[in-house]
């Protein structure tokens, strides 16, 4: 009788059912890029399969809190048993694949800057690896914005934040630029800000040092004389409002009316369609291993009529001016 009742209690009781897909965002989900990818993820994923999300909130959080949200994280998987982890831009994948790396899951990565080789020999396990790597368009953003502002002696300033991400893709960045430099006709500085009160100092002397330009990479972790980060919608704002150069971006959410004027630029929903694309095929039953990690699509470069209109400014034929 209490064998027969065990098994009429299991075939009443709910099943629990694990989740296709959990993706993991390095930041959080009001973050313009983590909002655009996730959005590319959900659109292309087949309708069929189930998406949750977990998010790290390393743009606000301190460094030292980290490694405790990596923790968090790992209990969110273990609880939902997912298929397939997306581990979405750098942090994400720096503290979640040494506690995934041997679970019997896939692992699809996106928005790394950095070159993720050494990691993914160091962790070797029965985690299946792929992913699509990001990777800022410096050196045709710099010749067309020359073109742009019709300087090709002119000095540019780029700007990042201190974050995990902008100093990889500064790296990368520095790098790329240091080989080809003599080639250029324009000269590229390129600075890592900390605090609110130096990214204001670097704004308004532009001019004075004898920039034409500045462009702006990631500025989300600044922060301010108490220690707080600062709001980067009203970072934003405040750059517009008193650079006394032309302001350009490497990403699409830092164009448009009151922020950058255009730029060759990466689009976050690019990168989760590619992403999503990736996931149906391991989905439908293609072997992980079997999908070769590449850089995602070249970017698109984009413009807003009213910005460019304020600076007197003539764009590219080829810029496509966005809707705003």
């Amino acid at each position: 009788m209490k064998l027969f009742l065990v098994f009429l209690f299991t075939l009443l009781a709910p099943s629990v059912s694990a989740e296709d897909v959990l993706i993991i965002e390095s930041y959080h989900s009001e973050y313009p890029w983590d909002k655009d990818y996730v959005k590319g993820i959900r659109n292309t994923l087949d309708e069929e399969h189930s998406v949750t999300t977990f998010q790290m909130d390393t743009k606000r959080l301190p460094q030292h809190q980290f490694s405790e949200m990596a923790h968090k994280a790992f209990l969110h998987y273990q609880e939902l048993k997912p298929d397939v982890v997306v581990l979405g831009d750098d942090n994400a994948l720096k503290f979640m694949l040494p506690k995934l790396y041997n679970e019997p899951i896939s692992i699809v990565f996106l928005g790394i800057n950095s070159n993720p080789r050494k990691l993914l020999a160091r962790y070797q396990g029965q985690a299946q690896i792929t992913g699509i790597l990001e990777q800022p368009l410096l050196i045709k953003s710099i010749n067309e914005i020359g073109d742009v502002i019709n300087n090709k002696n002119s000095k540019i300033l780029v700007l990042f934040d201190s974050g995990t991400t902008s100093k990889i893709a500064e790296k990368y960045i520095s790098k790329q630029y240091q080989s080809i430099r003599n080639s250029l006709s324009v000269t590229v500085d390129i600075e890592n800000v900390t605090t609110l009160s130096s990214w204001r100092h670097l704004v308004s002397e532009s001019k004075e040092k004898g920039y034409s330009a500045i462009v702006m990479g990631l500025y989300h972790t600044l922060i301010d004389k108490k220690g707080h980060h600062v709001n980067a919608d009203e970072l934003m704002a405040w750059t517009h409002q008193h650079t006394p150069v032309p302001l350009f971006g490497f990403w699409d959410f830092s164009i448009g009316k009151g922020k950058a004027l255009g730029g060759v630029v990466l689009f976050g929903q690019s990168q989760g369609m590619e992403t999503g694309k990736i996931l149906n095929q391991i989905l439908s039953g293609k072997n992980t291993d079997q999908v070769p990690i590449r850089i995602g699509k070249q970017g698109k470069a984009i413009y807003s009529k009213e910005e460019m209109e304020r600076w007197g400014l003539t764009p590219p034929p080829h810029w496509q001016a966005i809707n705003e």
